[in-house]
């Protein structure tokens, strides 16, 4: 029996030393990716780096949906995947304006999985089979894999990822959000850009590529400075808006809870970065809730790392809504005879809208380093 030690929050199985690879006379083939011990004679497939594998969905069939209409379309991904794995899902780059993909976690059974399509405009839209819908990025398996097994709360069945895949299936085919962070309910001045000190302030347009006139530039200018006080100084210091508050309706559901994901020392130290931030913006603040959904740190394509959280189950408990998409018709009747037009991006939108009291426990997450809620 060789000594070995028990190391908490290992963000992997297992590590062994040279000795114990030379014990079980271990041969190490980096052309084929596995090991084999000669003592034995079995063979292991070496751990591949953390590294994004990349993928793209075409769609099963041809669909149609309606004006401001959504569907769950059946999509088949291209290449060699593995079965029941978890996959990011994102619309392509270069897909057709018009067509929606939502951002998801799915499972891949069969080479096929469920992704979320919306019609945003005001005509029927039909999308052909085969066209290509959605870039995938596959999710390892060990950023499911929670530190310790906590305890199930009271009325509530005890969770694992794989259960998740069969159950959201069985329910509502395996389409599951990640949902956006929401706010915290009572944020201080501290977060906010103070209003005298934006006042004081005059906002700098940049006019290189303008062909406005000096006079039209001026009268620019002087707009958008009349409302200084809309514009914040980042995005990390977002408005409030107190026309309305977001409620999470779970019905008569038992609190669900999840333990958190085990994550690599990198991630560790992303996610620890990014909760330090939120608890300085007061858009956090610990908890005791008996609701937790675990942080996901999610590879992006260019190598960083995505601080989500895996909201999938709270989703699934939540009663659906069904809000009428804005006509693009009603909207050109607004504009009128204006002829100058212009895009503007609300900063850090989900933080605009804060969450109602009863509702504030419910986006509970957890991770290694506590409980916090929006």
């Amino acid at each position: 029996m060789r000594p070995f030690i028990v190391v908490e929050k290992l963000h992997i199985d297992v590590i062994l030393g040279t000795d114990d690879l030379k014990a079980f006379r271990a041969v190490v083939d980096l052309d084929e990716n596995v090991v084999t011990l000669k003592s034995t004679g079995e063979k292991f497939a070496i751990g591949s780096p953390r590294v994004e594998e990349m993928y793209s969905s075409r769609i099963s069939s041809t669909v149609r949906i309606r004006p401001g209409g959504q569907a769950l379309v059946v999509t088949e991904v291209q290449g060699e995947i593995g079965e029941d794995v978890t996959v990011l899902v994102e619309g392509l780059v270069d897909l057709d304006a018009t067509v929606r993909v939502a951002r998801s976690l799915c499972t891949v059974q069969e080479k096929k999985m469920i992704v979320e399509v919306c019609n945003p405009s005001t005509e029927e839209m039909i999308i052909k089979k085969g066209t290509p819908l959605a870039a995938i990025s596959v999710v390892p398996e060990s950023a499911f894999s929670a530190s310790e097994v906590s305890s199930p709360v009271d009325g509530a069945e005890p969770f694992s990822p794989e259960e998740s895949a069969s159950s959201t299936r069985e329910s509502d085919w395996f389409h599951a959000a990640i949902a956006a962070s929401p706010t915290a309910e009572n944020a201080s001045s501290e977060s906010m850009p103070e209003l005298d000190k934006v006042l004081e302030t005059e906002l700098k347009v940049d006019f290189s590529d303008s062909k406005l006139g000096g006079e039209q530039k001026e009268l620019f200018s002087d707009l958008l400075n009349s409302f200084r006080d809309l514009f914040v100084e980042t995005s990390l210091k977002p408005g409030r808006t107190d026309l309305l508050e977001f409620t999470i309706d779970t019905g008569d559901s038992a609190p669900i809870k999840k333990s958190p994901y085990r994550v690599s020392k990198a991630e560790g130290d992303v996610m620890e970065s990014e909760i330090e931030q939120y608890l300085d913006l007061n858009l956090i603040r610990a908890s005791s809730s008996p609701w937790a959904s675990p942080v996901l740190m999610i590879r992006k394509p260019g190598g960083g790392i995505r601080f989500c959280i895996d909201y999938r189950r709270l989703n699934a408990a939540t009663v659906k809504d069904c809000y009428p998409m804005p006509l693009i018709d009603d909207i050109l009747d607004v504009l009128g005879n204006a002829k100058l037009f212009s895009t503007m991006d609300i900063a850090s939108g989900y933080w605009n809208v804060p969450m109602s009291a009863g509702s504030i426990e419910k986006t509970a997450f957890t991770c290694k380093y506590g409980l916090y809620e929006w």
